[in-house]
């Protein structure tokens, strides 16, 4: 089996909750999507798919003039070999960035053809740890959203038995931060799980005290990224002053750095992004890493992907859920009983929408 064609499949995914981020005061009311379908002579097609908040031409782009001419020809099983190829194609420009969320779309296609291949989901073909995972959701409490509005959805989905939600602070009221926090818990009960992302939000003396409050006073499961992550004087102090797990990785770009901070020791709670990363084959590097130091690994959002690592994979003991690219798909993933479920159609067993392909195109 070998590549013939390589499909790209751009569109402009509706934000269901337009966020604020620090560096644009504007909401985002889409977000960049692209598809790329790998085509191949015995007939089966991989789905791939990455997104973007910017520069979504740019990815149809590299896929389309980089990494398209140097898959096609190419046996889909050897997923490996063709990710240090595509490194090496971009080396001198470099690989972070916007060639590792390009080739995260090849990735991830590359490894829906090797499942179809074997004849197995993508979960078993990982390894087939389990066959549902817990989950906690991911996208109800973007920075500056109302709690009451969190509280009412995260309380039917904690009544169906998902684990709880991750809170979204760092938006520079430290009080709204809190009020937010505390307002959530307080409706949805001590029992359920309670995150805290920042995503580097905060400086270290803003990080101490409001870890201090969220550990004492809330009761909270873990706190990710409270800082830049370039400061590793403040996650030692971090960890050093805190019980509760600290959690990174979201913003890694490679291995490496996900390995020095398991040589420090402060992190508790890896958090890889598939697609910042560069696809599947990559983060399987990372959760290897982490599982030598004992340290769990739950992946940073896209649950279409983040259900098989979790079922595939021991040291992957649950998903986070949202709806970011739901509309994208023609069968989403969601919860059935607190749990995901992964397909067990071969391959990872996503379809695109049609409907989605014409009404999100974008040019």
């Amino acid at each position: 089996m070998v590549i013939t064609g390589v499909e790209t499949v751009p569109l402009g995914i509706p934000v269901p909750r337009p966020r604020v981020s620090l560096s644009d005061p504007q909401p985002a009311q889409s977000t960049a999507f692209l598809a790329v379908r790998l085509r191949t002579d015995a007939g089966a097609v991989g789905l791939g798919f990455t997104s973007s908040p910017v520069a979504g031409r740019g990815l149809r782009t590299v896929v389309e003039t980089e990494f398209a001419p140097l898959v096609t020809g190419e046996d889909p099983t050897e997923s490996e070999r063709l990710f240090a190829k595509a490194q090496a194609r971009v080396r001198a420009a470099g690989w972070a960035g916007l060639a590792a969320r390009a080739y995260a779309a090849i990735d991830i296609a590359l490894w829906d053809l090797k499942a179809k291949a074997a004849g197995l989901p993508l979960y078993r073909l990982l390894g087939g740890a389990r066959t549902s995972a817990p989950c906690f959701a991911g996208d109800l409490a973007p920075v500056g959203s109302d709690a009451g509005q969190t509280v009412s959805a995260a309380r039917r989905w904690v009544e169906q038995g998902v684990l709880g939600v991750i809170v979204e602070v760092g938006g520079g009221d430290v009080q709204l931060d809190a009020d937010r926090v505390q307002q959530i818990r307080d409706g949805l009960g001590e029992s359920a799980w309670l995150g805290i992302a920042a995503d580097g939000r905060y400086d270290l003396a803003t990080a101490l005290a409001m870890a201090h409050f969220y550990e004492e006073d809330v009761g909270i499961d873990w706190i990710d990224f409270p800082l830049p992550v370039e400061d590793r004087f403040g996650y030692r102090r971090l960890a050093e002053r805190m019980e509760v797990p600290l959690a990174l990785g979201s913003s890694f770009d490679d291995r490496d750095a996900f390995r020095r901070v398991l040589e420090v020791g402060d992190v508790r709670v890896l958090r890889p992004d598939v697609l910042r990363l560069g696809g599947i084959t990559p983060l399987l590097k990372v959760a290897a890493v982490a599982e030598a130091f004992q340290v769990p690994v739950v992946p940073y959002r896209l649950p279409e992907v983040g259900v098989h690592l979790a079922c595939g994979l021991s040291n992957v003991p649950m998903a986070e859920w949202g709806s970011w690219l739901a509309p994208a798909f023609s069968d989403c993933v969601a919860p059935q009983g607190g749990r995901l479920a992964p397909s067990d159609r071969p391959g990872h067993g996503l379809d695109l929408n049609p409907a989605a392909e014409s009404r999100f195109r974008a040019e």
